[in-house]
């Protein structure tokens, strides 16, 4: 960024003198060319597309996932260019995503299918299809892959489903879940204070050992401590702060960042050292903001798609609205 503002400098002082026609245009080159190696705020995804779900991964890739069509893009933040990485051949939704640097495996989340699947981040092939419940009596809406295991959150049943990982995290030969009942203070029954939306567990993260998970409610406006081996969940305390539209979550270390989709907002929570409460320390908003649903970071900057669920509502297809990718600065 310094370079830049000291090439549209010299830009200025060039400009004065008519004679040096040659060097301005050079230096307009030059400008142009430290512009597109900056980061876009605004990343345009295809027309159509849908995005719910997005994660970053090495070499400024991101990846989003399509609720209309099961799609996967592949994108670069610095350059703002992508492509489709996986096409189902068929119908197909892809919802949450979570990325495991070990493997390269892209694990997502399959929505109404009851299902999550694992993709080669590289290449788009379909590695294993792991089923969890009949297809339209679940919603698998979420996923986080930890050191042993990955986790699909499910918002139409009290449950999480866990798949269990081998020590160099791939996958075993048979991948299997496990259902984990959601017990202790999770609970299912709509929130009066809250706009219903039909959805009660949502967005999920991990603590780096993998010992906590984070868990959104939806219906409720709450946030829930995890035990990943037996699925109790215990109310991360608030002070009395409900979180409505509650979406997808990061956790980056103490900071909890919880995306308010029909807010067009993020709340910044700071957990204390066992995550078992938090304060808000602030709120994001910005103006590319519409609808973000979920949210992933790359270094001092947080990534969030827009699902403008206004004209889209996730019911429907709409080919000819615009979606994107937006960044903004983590909150300090």
């Amino acid at each position: 960024m310094k370079r830049l503002v000291l090439l549209i400098a010299l830009i200025l002082l060039v400009s004065c003198d008519n004679e040096n026609t040659f060097f301005e245009d050079e230096l307009q080159e030059m400008t142009k060319s430290a512009t597109k190696q900056a980061f876009p705020d605004v990343i345009e995804l295809p027309d159509g597309f849908q995005p719910e779900g997005i994660v970053t991964g090495p070499r400024h890739c991101f990846y989003v996932g399509s609720l209309a069509s099961g799609q996967i893009y592949k994108g670069n933040l610095q350059t703002g260019e992508g492509k489709i990485l996986y096409a189902p051949a068929g119908m197909d939704q892809t919802v949450g995503l979570s990325l495991d640097p070990r493997t390269g495996y892209l694990y997502a989340a399959k929505g109404f299918w009851g299902s999550g699947a694992v993709y080669d981040s590289n290449t788009g092939d379909l590695v294993a299809s792991i089923p969890f419940a009949e297809p339209f009596t679940a919603m698998i809406n979420d996923v986080v892959v930890t050191r042993e295991a990955v986790y699909f959150s499910s918002s139409l049943e009290p449950v999480l489903y866990k798949v269990p990982l081998l020590n160099n995290g791939n996958l075993p030969e048979t991948a299997e879940a496990i259902a984990l009942p959601l017990t202790g203070d999770f609970s299912m029954e709509p929130n009066p204070a809250i706009p219903q939306l039909g959805a009660f567990a949502n967005g999920i993260d991990a603590t780096p050992n993998g010992k906590h998970l984070i868990l959104a409610n939806t219906g409720r406006g709450e946030l829930y401590n995890i035990n990943p081996s037996t699925g109790e969940a215990s109310l991360i305390d608030l002070g009395g702060a409900l979180l409505p539209f509650a979406d997808g979550i990061l956790l980056d270390g103490k900071m909890l960042y919880v995306v308010q989709n029909m807010l067009n907002q993020v709340t910044e929570i700071r957990l204390n050292e066992y995550f078992v409460s938090g304060t808000l320390a602030g709120t994001i908003t910005d103006d590319n903001f519409g609808i973000p649903t979920t949210v992933a970071e790359f270094g001092d900057r947080l990534y969030l798609v827009n699902a403008h669920f206004d004209v889209a509502p996730p019911t429907g297809s709409y080919p000819d609205v615009e979606f994107e990718v937006v960044a903004v600065p983590k909150y300090e």
